[in-house]
């Protein structure tokens, strides 16, 4: 308030000045040889000018590329200001001024602010007054009589009267108007001199300066000037509608400059987002722990929302709940931190299945304050992790910027922390699948001992009771019992050796991979009786991991073919090359539709393809009904370890 009210003293006392200047230095103007015309007559040339500055002020003239525009009344204004005495034509344009911005224009839509009309009329005519007063006394001092046109003393009044009006006009009438705006005077007045339409204020000037000496020299040669005068005024309205238009354009560029951004920014959230739930599927399909993923999860998460820091909690069986996974600085040392249950934001969101926020963590009781002076967080945002029935943990982000995240963000968050669900559900489900594989596993290998084995010591049993009874009575007979049942020891002795092979053959980890695998087709041979080819190509050797993944993979297609696929001839072929090994097994079966799922009961298919995705490799199914099956396991060698 105090630097409003010295605003509008400054310009009060400015105009003041201004005023008595604009009396006083034309006073002794023209001299004695020219005094102030009678009464009557100064009455009538005053308010002639009157009139005519005031139907001049809604005329306007701009010039393309110039800024703002100038109204003719503006020549009106010079030309009275070369012709008559400074007193006259100063009160003659300052009335005319005022009373267009007090009363306006009849039939002339009204293009001035209603509010502040008589103080604006006021400063308008005090500044004009003054400006033609005193620029009509400077340009009368350097031409004081009228008479034959002087090109030096002539255009010399004209340039000198045009800029001391034009001084008046950019200072003392900003000054005035700040003070009626209550805004700062130097603000105004730079904002002022930024638009002040210098090049069309020159051009109307000048032509009225130039009427004034036509007018001196001989009358009605100011008739003349009337062509010029229309079309310049035609041609401004036409730069008037350019520079409308071109503000309008620049209006319109603006306003699609700035959607374009919108849209370029949205486009690069939706990239980041995309490229993130790729990243998150792509560490799914190839992480073997769970916690990698839910890392990648939490760096994602970061990226994406631009926070600092953010971690994964997740439930154990006995409902207690603990940080598994972080990314940001320092947060390291948090994975394994027990959360409690009760009280806090992630217990919340764990029993709502909604995503909540938190804007002020600092002073957030809910939220772990070490976790929040570590990371100087600012604002949170938690999401929960799901599956379809329950809650399994929370996913949260920080950021060091108050307000950071906004709902697009709590979308993208809840994207994440469905990802993490699924791959937890499915974790659970391979663990359940490699089980129920075990358990399968486990209750073959007891039919196979039951089925042969048994079945064999059983009977070696029953000889040997046998021979024992018969040995003092028929010795041969006896001798001959004792002899098959060697043979059946024998019998039951390879068969053990062949089961504890499937278990983890000797020959895998002496011999390699092929020779393992020719064995075992063999034992498969004799026990099946089907038809089994083996091609061979290369003889590399991989890592123990790999070679025992492609020997489980071979035993287990053999098993389902013996159990499923009711086939004659059955080609094995597998490999080995130093940047990749190949196995395949296909026979001439029944076949089955693999777009169709597991057969219920059979989790040998789930069971191959993790042994091959934890070496780094790939498994390819290929059957039709009643056109066999192909099974095709690859598995680079440079993820699966070091050739031997």
């Amino acid at each position: 308030m105090k630097k409003n009210s010295r605003s509008l003293l400054i310009s009060m006392l400015s105009l003041g000045l201004l005023a008595c200047a604009s009396l006083l230095l034309p006073v002794s103007f023209p001299g004695r040889s020219q005094p102030l015309p009678p009464p009557l007559s100064s009455f009538a040339i005053a308010a002639i000018i009157a009139l005519l500055v005031w139907l001049a002020q809604p005329w306007r003239v701009a010039i393309r590329g110039a800024r703002g525009d100038i109204s003719v009344s503006m020549a009106i204004d010079v030309a009275a200001m070369l012709l008559y005495h400074p007193f006259i034509a100063g009160l003659g344009s300052a009335v005319g001024t005022a009373a267009y911005h007090l009363f306006g224009m009849p039939l002339v839509r009204a293009t001035r602010p209603k509010e502040n009309r008589l103080a604006r009329a006021f400063v308008r005519g005090v500044v004009t007054f003054a400006a033609v007063a005193l620029g009509g006394w400077a340009a009368g001092m350097l031409r004081p009589a009228a008479g034959a046109i002087v090109f030096s003393q002539d255009w010399l009044a004209i340039v000198v009267g045009i800029s001391i009006r034009l001084l008046i006009r950019i200072v003392f009438y900003p000054l005035g108007m700040a003070a009626l705006r209550r805004d700062p005077v130097g603000e105004y007045l730079r904002k002022e001199w930024e638009r002040l339409p210098l090049v069309p204020y020159l051009m109307i000037t000048t032509l009225g300066g130039t009427a004034a000496l036509i007018f001196q020299y001989q009358p009605p040669a100011i008739v003349l000037l009337f062509g010029p005068l229309a079309a310049t005024w035609a041609l401004s309205q036409e730069f008037h509608r350019l520079n409308e238009l071109l503000a309008t354009l620049e209006d319109k560029v603006q306003d699609r400059t700035a959607r374009l951004a919108e849209t370029v920014t949205a486009l690069e959230r939706r990239l980041a987002e995309s490229e993130a739930l790729h990243a998150v599927d792509e560490a799914i399909s190839t992480a073997i722990h769970p916690d990698e993923v839910l890392a990648v999860i939490a760096r994602e998460s970061v990226r994406v929302t631009g926070g600092s820091s953010a971690l994964v909690t997740l439930l154990t069986a006995d409902g207690r709940q603990f940080v598994r996974a972080t990314s940001g600085e320092g947060m390291e040392r948090y994975i394994g931190l027990e959360l409690p249950m009760q009280g806090n934001l992630t217990s919340l969101v764990l029993q709502t299945g909604q995503p909540h926020v938190s804007r002020d963590p600092e002073n957030d009781p809910r939220l772990n304050q070490d976790l929040v002076r570590s990371g100087h967080w600012r604002d949170v945002i938690e999401a929960p992790i799901r599956t379809k029935d329950r809650t399994l943990g929370v996913l949260v982000v920080a950021s060091q910027q108050p307000g950071r995240f906004d709902e697009q963000h709590m979308r993208l968050l809840t994207l994440l922390a469905n990802q993490a669900g699924r791959l937890i559900e499915n974790s659970e489900l391979h663990a359940k699948a490699r089980e129920v594989a075990v358990l399968e596993e486990r209750n073959r290998l007891a039919r196979e001992l039951h089925d042969s084995v048994t079945q064999m010591l059983f009977g070696l049993t029953l000889n040997l009771e046998s021979a024992a009874s018969l040995l003092q009575r028929k010795p041969e007979k006896a001798a001959a019992l004792v002899s098959r049942s060697q043979e059946m020891a024998a019998e039951a002795l390879a068969e053990m050796r062949s089961l504890i092979f499937e278990l983890r053959p000797a020959a895998l980890q002496e011999k390699g991979l092929a020779m393992a695998l020719s064995n075992h087709i063999n034992l498969f041979r004799r026990r099946q009786g089907i038809d089994v080819s083996l091609a061979l190509e290369g003889d590399e050797r991989l890592t123990p991991e790999v070679e025992f993944a492609l020997y489980r993979v071979a035993q287990e297609a053999l098993n389902n073919v013996a159990k499923h696929a009711r086939a004659q001839h059955v080609r094995v072929r597998l490999k080995l090359q130093p940047d990749e090994a190949f196995l395949e097994v296909c026979d001439d079966g029944i076949g089955f539709d693999p777009t169709a799922g597991v057969p219920a009961g059979s989790f040998g298919m789930i069971g191959m393809r993790e042994r091959v995705s934890e070496v780094g490799g790939s498994l390819e199914v290929e059957s039709r009904p009643g056109q066999g099956t192909c099974i095709r396991a690859r598995i680079p060698v440079a993820s699966g370890g070091e050739t031997g």
